[in-house]
């Protein structure tokens, strides 16, 4: 059994794709500038907020997109996203809180760490998650740099008193993947999240990609 478990948050734990694309739309509504469908913003996830409005606005990321441009969308996208994450906006994926539940009985220790604002990430598992104890929960807040730099999780590892090899990465995206390469832990892939199935099966045959919540409970539990 893996006893050691981090998970990611958006396309692995929750769906949040409709409260971050009304949280973008609104925002670039804010600066004059048209809205983008959810099938868009789904390629766009995955990389933190900054990285985020980058894409909105046409460029590969934050570090090639005009800083004025980019931080006047960031800006507002914070403000409107932290107003618009609830109810039929983000939702638990379908069996993960049993799921959770069994791997806690189990005695496994849990965390999240996500590349989403902190401000957002704690509110969100606390309120979809009130019974489970993810100790520690971390979104970005400028302390470490976002996934797939493996800085927060090694920081996680050095917490427990474990050393890295004896994680578990649960992501759903590349960038959760490279993240348990660069920290040597071990990764579990999720095929219901926002990456393209195919894309996360080829980049390495020996990182495991399950189908549905019950092939991820006996894969943690094997």
């Amino acid at each position: 059994m893996k006893k050691h478990l981090v998970f990611d948050l958006d396309g692995t734990l929750v769906h949040s794709l409709p409260g971050i694309t009304t949280g973008l739309n609104r925002a670039l509504e804010r600066l004059g500038l048209p809205g983008h469908p959810q099938q868009a913003v789904r390629h766009m996830i995955g990389r933190g907020a900054a990285n985020l409005c980058a894409a909105a606005l046409g460029y590969p990321d934050a570090a090639s997109a005009p800083q004025e441009r980019q931080q006047a969308l960031l800006s507002a996208f914070q403000q409107e996203y932290r107003n618009c994450w609830q109810g039929e906006n983000t939702r638990v994926y379908p069996g993960i809180p049993v799921m959770l539940d069994r791997m806690a009985a189990e005695g496994a220790r849990m965390a999240v760490l996500s590349n989403k604002p902190h401000m957002v990430t704690e509110p969100m598992v606390q309120t979809l998650f009130p019974t489970i104890n993810f100790n520690p929960l971390m979104g970005f807040i400028g302390e470490f740099p976002r996934k797939p730099d493996p800085a927060a999780l090694l920081h996680i590892a050095a917490g427990w008193g474990i050393p890295a090899q004896e994680l578990t990465l649960v992501g759903d995206s590349l960038y959760d993947a490279r993240t348990a390469a660069n920290a040597g832990c071990a990764c579990i892939l999720v095929a219901w999240g926002y990456a393209r199935v195919r894309d996360l099966v080829e980049w390495n045959p020996d990182v495991p990609v399950v189908g549905s919540v019950e092939m991820l409970e006996r894969t943690l539990l094997a």
